[in-house]
């Protein structure tokens, strides 16, 4: 239902404003925070291209992590694992590489919000 709203509001909705601050009472420019997407397991940065174009179009500053197909395979080091049979095999350091990708964006995403102040 919030998608379907959001979605059904013009992009100008979104853009940055203007509002006062205590450090400059006439105004401070506000802005959306970066979103930082993270490719779900088996998908790669590209298959989130559409939705990256639509925040940016919404004047959302977007970052994908970089992951491509053939990165989830490391994945498959898990399996020689006893605790993955059992369910109890921890993220690290299976998913490494992954958090490091994560990082990565969450870092340039960052880069991205430099000199704004966040309503």
């Amino acid at each position: 239902m919030v998608m379907a709203l959001a979605l059904a509001l013009s992009p100008s909705f979104f853009k940055p404003h203007c509002s006062p601050s205590p450090t400059n009472p006439i105004s401070t420019m506000t802005t959306i925070r970066p979103a930082v997407i993270l490719p779900g397991l088996g998908n790669n940065t590209g298959d989130y291209q559409k939705l990256e174009v639509t925040l940016q179009e919404y004047g959302v500053p977007t970052v994908v992590a970089k992951v491509s197909r053939f990165d989830w395979l490391r994945n498959a080091a898990g399996l020689v694992d006893p605790n993955y049979w059992s369910g109890t095999l921890r993220p690290r350091p299976v998913l490494d590489w992954y958090l490091k990708r994560i990082d990565e964006a969450v870092q340039e995403a960052k880069e991205l919000a430099q000199g704004f102040v966040f309503a």
